[in-house]
């Protein structure tokens, strides 16, 4: 005879996955007249659940080296950006208990600079990464028993039988 048992276990219920885009704009007290080096350091950001999805909320630093003064001399401009996005989630799971929510966001590409150009006196650049969000909740799932463990009381009883207690008398 097979039974049945409920369980309650945490699972990924949706998940999504955004490569994300941003422009950027950094305006400089003196012209440049190349660049030289962008690095982006310093990512971070924070999870905020929606209906059908997330948002990211999140900033990343942004260092440019230029050159001045016709390759004369170089400086070094360091600039936070911020940014808000929202990534859609599918739906893998119909049924969990809804405020039982935890939210994974991992980051799959670092913020990159994928172009750097010099616009007047502004140096204009354009971002890219990419962001895996799972959202994990409480569901149930049924579970098939086909051979039903024995109790503990039966184990119990099969341990005295087997137990010799003179074992330390006998040579």
């Amino acid at each position: 005879m097979n039974e049945f048992r409920e369980i309650v276990a945490k699972a990924v219920v949706s998940k999504g996955r955004k490569v994300l885009y941003q422009p950027c704009q950094i305006v400089t007290n003196r012209k440049p007249y190349s660049i030289l080096g962008c690095w982006i350091i310093n990512h971070s950001f924070e999870v905020i659940s929606k209906v059908d999805g997330v948002d990211i909320d999140g900033s990343f630093e942004v260092n440019i080296w230029y050159s001045l003064e016709n390759n004369t001399k170089t400086d070094i401009i360091r600039e936070v950006i911020r940014y808000k996005k929202d990534i859609k989630t599918k739906r893998i799971v119909k049924e969990y208990l809804e405020d039982s929510e935890e939210i994974l966001a991992k980051v799959l590409e670092h913020p990159n600079a994928t172009s750097v150009r010099i616009v007047d006196n502004k140096i204009e650049l354009d971002v890219t990464f990419e962001i895996l969000v799972e959202v994990i909740g409480e569901t149930k799932m049924q579970v098939t028993i086909f051979n039903p463990i024995p109790t503990l009381e039966e184990e119990i009883d099969e341990l005295d039988i087997d137990i010799n207690e003179d074992f330390l008398k006998e040579k």
